[in-house]
């Protein structure tokens, strides 16, 4: 079965969204999937991917930059996808927020091919609450059309299908968990790679590291780490606070300011954006990893801390909280600084129940999210809308729709 993604992105550090991409390719290609990723801005993908070959790897292929109203793309543009979509059984869209997504669906339903459209958590309550009426008419002048002409609409959790479905009402929809490669993740490699670029994890040795590692956005909540981590300090409660990831430079400064105007500057770090083996590192060095986000819809850096075998705190923010405290190796607190501190200095007080959540996190993560576990599950998802008869071609109503929507955002 040929496979065609289309994500503006795959650069990591604009969240889980390229890393689902870039895995579930990789993963589904090794399976005998060949499969095809456009995208605007190839960056880190891996060299070998760019251009074409025999379909063991996935394909990445860079798209000009769209043309019409510096949001639609043009027609020598058109051309090039079209080109893709007659070699593809099943188009994989990825987010809602983007005019070229509506675009291209429009053309596979003229052309006869079907598309299935990953959320992404852009449907979930908190989000809509954001910029929520710019949204409301965008899902009016064509999202909801785009998301009830997919074969599938895909979720990630029930709880994100809850929040996501009365946006879609006629539309079909297809639960399953991210697919993750997972491979790095089996042999670790060990604490000292991060202890050695990160001066602190050595200067600060028997201090326990409270990790986050996501975007800095105000989304993550790493304010409320912050506020918290000064808590900790009222009560003499010792311990690093490590950022890793990038974000708005302007954000960034104001939580460097934030962390002096606390007394705490001394015991956070930000550290940049962390890949590859690093990170792998980073986690095992971590006593605990925290992210006291608002809305997740699964949470990948959970799955990759759990892997590594650090214990952490998250919030019922994330829609598959229920499944993380049932591992054993999560505790799920309110967004809020006392709440975050309270289940910090729990953990940090208590060594051995540590190390008891942290050996029940990696089998977890390899029997819940493990490829064997879920790539038959793709398999059947992408063989039932392959075989599925796309929605009504596109008209000149809904591309004028499309255009609309695309002065929106």
């Amino acid at each position: 079965m040929n496979l065609l993604h289309y994500v503006e992105s795959t650069d990591s550090r604009l969240g889980g969204v390229p890393r689902f991409v870039l895995d579930a390719s990789r993963v589904m290609a090794a399976e005998g999937h060949p499969s095809t990723i456009l995208t605007l801005d190839s960056t880190e993908t891996p060299a070998e991917w760019l251009g074409q070959h025999d379909g063991s790897l996935p394909a990445v292929q860079r798209l000009d930059r769209p043309a019409l109203l510096g949001k639609l793309f043009g027609p020598a543009e058109m051309r090039n996808i079209r080109r893709e979509l007659k070699k593809a059984d099943v188009l994989h869209l990825h987010c809602v927020w983007s005019p070229t997504n509506l675009q291209i669906a429009a053309a596979a339903r003229q052309m006869g091919v079907p598309y299935v459209v990953s959320l992404h958590g852009m449907l979930d309550d908190w989000c809509m609450a954001q910029r929520s009426l710019k949204k409301k008419a965008y899902m009016s002048l064509g999202g909801r059309v785009f998301l009830e002409k997919a074969a599938r609409v895909h979720c990630t959790a029930t709880a994100e299908l809850s929040q996501s479905k009365k946006w879609f009402p006629h539309g079909a929809e297809a639960i399953i968990p991210y697919l993750m490669d997972l491979e790095p993740y089996r042999n670790l490699p060990g604490r000292e790679l991060a202890a050695k670029r990160f001066d602190f994890l050595g200067e600060n040795k028997g201090e326990p590291t409270v990790l986050f590692l996501s975007r800095l956005h105000y989304k993550k909540g790493p304010e409320f780490l912050l506020q918290a981590a000064s808590m900790l300090k009222s009560q003499r409660i010792r311990g690093q606070v490590a950022f890793a990831g990038t974000g708005d430079p302007a954000y960034v400064e104001s939580l460097r300011q934030m962390s002096q105007k606390l007394g705490i500057a001394e015991n956070v770090h930000f550290l940049g954006q962390v890949i590859g083996a690093e990170k792998l590192s980073l986690y095992q060095n971590a006593d605990l990893f925290v992210l006291p986000t608002s809305q997740e819809n699964f949470g990948l850096v959970l799955i990759e801390a759990m892997a590594c075998g650090t214990p952490l705190i998250t919030t019922k923010g994330v829609d598959i909280w229920q499944d993380v405290q049932a591992s054993g190796a999560a505790e799920i607190v309110d967004q809020a600084p006392a709440q975050l501190a309270g289940a910090i200095a729990k953990l940090l007080s208590d060594e051995r129940l540590r190390k008891t959540m942290g050996a029940k996190a990696r089998p977890w993560v390899f029997d819940t999210y493990g490829e064997s576990a879920l790539i038959g599950k793709y398999e059947d998802f992408y063989t039932q809308c392959a075989n599925q008869a796309p929605g009504a071609s596109a008209g000149g109503d809904e591309m004028a729709s499309v255009g609309q929507a695309a002065a929106l955002v």
